[in-house]
């Protein structure tokens, strides 16, 4: 696989591993918004249709990276909008129960929680063995659930679920499924397709690389009128640029979402980073970050750490998380005095490394913990 270090200037100054927190944008990203301020300012012939082909082909690559249909998928702000989408625009009844981790990271809570006041039921699932148990998700149903929604991989200790075993249960029951797929987007491979997933939401500034602020949310297609948006504006219907007259007929696709005016820049910096996945390979990438994963597993076990995430490579995407006799956050701000960058999540030290990452970065990071440890 090609080097593409050079890509990431950040490389020169940190050793960065907290892509599960804030990622650093490549000089590809870097480019691309440079180009669309430089056409925004004057500086080259302002050319606004341009905006409109750029804004496509990001579309499309995203639809590309999780095996959908272009017409799938709508730009959002960020995770929590995607989900809350959905959250607030189903049909709930009374009486009706949905399903969700109980360590989901909080975007994935409160919009589910906030259903509560209309007689909406938020059952949780319990962590075990620091994994989520079929058996734990299958006691919860029952005939008035309606929706099970999961992150792909837990912010909180890297485990990740079977998909398409989870999707092919909702499928059996006749609930919807929702994937959160922040902390896997852009570091192991996703077809909402194969894994059966009806709404799909992930933020660009994690493992896709992009900054924040922009994002995506899919919507499988027979879906999209099922959901009322409640956000609307000038795009959301079928003859958005008819300004003269109105004609009320909401888009039947997913970019009924889409309310106005898009957030271009944001946009361009996504498209160029996930193009920039796509060229180098996302099984490509999953393969090394998981290859850096088992390093880190090595040296965290050599040291009698305790491991919070699964060994097994199908159970866990790129974060790695250990604990020992030792602060976590304490030794994550130290670390951080000594330019390498790692986070500390459920009283765990968290590394996340991305594909541009080296073996060598992770030998530095624990013989920087030997020093802090004093090993």
């Amino acid at each position: 696989m090609k080097n593409y270090r050079d890509e990431f200037p950040n490389t020169d100054h940190f050793i960065y591993l907290d892509h599960a927190g804030v990622s650093p944008v490549s000089l590809r990203v870097k480019e691309a918004v440079s180009r669309f301020l430089q056409n925004a300012t004057g500086e080259t012939p302002l050319d606004y249709s341009s905006w409109g082909i750029k804004i496509e082909e990001a579309r499309a690559n995203c639809a590309k990276l999780i095996g959908s249909e272009l017409e799938e998928v709508a730009f959002v702000k960020n995770t929590s909008h995607g989900i809350s989408i959905v959250a607030s625009g189903l049909e709930w009844k009374e009486g009706d129960n949905l399903l969700v981790f109980e360590k989901e990271f909080s975007s994935n809570i409160y919009p589910w929680l906030n259903l509560e006041k209309s007689g909406v039921e938020v059952r949780f699932i319990p962590l075990r063995d620091e994994r989520i148990l079929f058996e734990d998700i299958e006691s919860l149903i029952d005939s008035r659930t309606r929706l099970i929604t999961m992150s792909s991989v837990q912010s909180v200790n890297g485990f990740r679920i079977d998909l398409s075993k989870l999707g092919d249960l909702c499928k059996s029951k006749g609930i919807l499924f929702f994937v959160d797929a922040i902390q896997s987007l852009g570091a192991v491979s996703i077809d909402v397709n194969e894994c059966g997933a009806d709404f799909l939401a992930a933020d660009g500034h994690k493992w896709l690389l992009a900054p924040e602020g922009i994002g995506i949310f899919y919507c499988r297609g027979e879906l999209a009128s099922q959901i009322n948006p409640n956000l609307i504006g000038w795009k959301s219907v079928v003859d958005e640029f008819n300004f003269e007259s109105f004609d009320f007929k909401l888009k039947e696709n997913a970019l009924r979402f889409e309310e106005g005016s898009f957030n271009t820049i944001g946009i361009y910096a996504l498209g160029a980073a996930v193009e920039l996945l796509l060229e180098v390979g996302v099984d490509n990438i999953e393969q090394s970050i998981h290859e850096l994963g088992d390093l880190i597993i090595k040296e965290s076990e050599k040291r009698g750490f305790l491991l919070r995430t699964p060994k097994d490579k199908m159970e866990r995407g790129g974060i790695i998380s250990f604990s020992g006799n030792f602060d976590p956050k304490e030794v994550a701000e130290k670390l951080l005095e000594m330019k390498i960058v790692v986070n500390y999540r459920g009283g765990a030290l968290r590394v996340a490394p991305h594909f541009y990452n080296t073996q060598e970065e992770i030998l530095k990071l624990f013989e920087a913990l030997d020093k802090i440890l004093d090993v």
